[in-house]
C-alpha cells in the first residue's frame, strides 16, 4: 500500500512514542521515531518529511528552537506540537511559529488526524508550486533556445522551427493542465467548512474541460501535419487529464 506521507514523530516517552508510531503506521503513514531533540534534528537533516509531530519538552534542547530552525532546514514543513504540560507562553510561541496544531495530552487519534490531513494537503500544494516553478524555468530556457534558432535563420521559418515552438507551448499547457487537475483534487478533499467553494459546479471548470476537448480535437486533426512523438504524447496526456486517469504513454 502506498504511504500517505512520511512523518517525523518526536517524543521522549518511549511507550507513547512506539504506540503512536504503530497507530499512525496502521493509518497508512511512514513514521520515523525520535526520542530527543538531537535525534530529531539529525533525521530532519538527513531526510525529507511531510510533517513533524513533536512533544514540546524533550531532552537535548528546546523543541521550539528546533521548530524555529525549520525554515532554514526544511522550508514549509508543517508542524504539530504535543504537550502534557500546556501553558499560555508555549501556546503563544507555537502560534508565532505557524504551528498547525497544539495538542494537549491525552488526545485521541482522531484529534491528531485532522491536523495531519491539513498538513498533507499543504505539503502537496507546496510540492506542486515547486514543480511549476521548475517547469516554467525549464520552459523559459527552451523558449530562448527556439527563439535563437529562429533568429539565426529567419528565412527558413518552416515546419521544423514552428513545430518546435508549437510543441513547447502545447507541452507547457498540458503540464499546467495536469497541475491544475492535481490542485483541484486537493481542493476537493478540503471540506466546505474550510472555505472551499462548490468547485464541482464551477462554470470555469466546465469551460476548462470544453477547451481541453477542443485542444484534443485540434491535435487529432493536425497529427498528420506535425508528426512528432512529443505531440502524440501531448494529445494522449490531454485526453488522460479529461478522463481523470493520469498521464499515459505509448502509441
Amino acid at each position: 500500500m502506498e504511504s500517505k506521507g512520511r512523518l517525523l514523530l518526536a517524543d521522549d516517552e518511549d511507550v507513547f512514542l512506539q504506540a503512536m508510531a504503530q497507530l499512525l503506521e496502521m493509518q497508512g503513514f511512514t513514521v520515523d521515531p525520535a526520542a530527543s531533540v538531537p535525534e530529531a534534528r539529525a533525521l530532519l537533516e538527513a531526510n525529507s518529511y511531510d510533517i513533524l509531530v513533536s512533544d514540546i519538552v524533550m531532552p537535548g534542547g528546546k523543541v521550539l528552537d528546533l521548530v524555529r530552525s525549520i525554515p532554514e532546514r526544511n522550508a514549509g514543513l508543517p508542524v504539530v506540537l504535543m504537550t502534557g504540560h500546556p501553558s499560555v507562553d508555549t501556546a503563544l510561541e507555537a502560534m508565532g511559529n505557524a504551528v498547525l496544531a497544539y495538542l494537549v495530552k491525552p488526545f485521541t487519534l482522531e484529534e491528531l488526524m485532522g491536523p495531519l490531513q491539513t498538513g498533507l494537503r499543504l505539503r502537496k500544494v507546496q510540492s506542486l508550486a515547486l514543480e511549476s516553478s521548475r517547469r516554467l524555468q525549464t520552459w523559459a530556457d527552451e523558449m530562448r533556445a527556439v527563439e535563437a534558432d529562429i533568429r539565426s535563420a529567419p528565412a527558413s521559418m518552416g515546419v521544423m522551427p514552428l513545430s518546435g515552438l508549437v510543441g513547447l507551448v502545447l507541452g507547457n499547457l498540458a503540464a499546467s493542465t495536469l497541475e491544475l487537475k492535481q490542485l483541484l483534487d486537493v481542493a476537493l478533499q478540503t471540506s466546505a467548512s474550510q472555505g472551499v467553494c462548490g468547485i464541482r459546479d464551477c462554470p470555469r471548470l466546465g469551460l476548462l474541460q470544453e477547451t481541453l476537448r477542443e485542444g484534443v480535437d485540434v491535435l487529432e486533426r493536425t497529427k498528420g501535419s506535425f508528426k512528432s512523438k512529443e505531440l502524440g504524447d501531448l494529445r494522449r496526456r490531454f485526453s488522460s487529464a479529461l478522463e481523470g486517469t493520469g498521464p499515459t504513454t505509448g502509441a
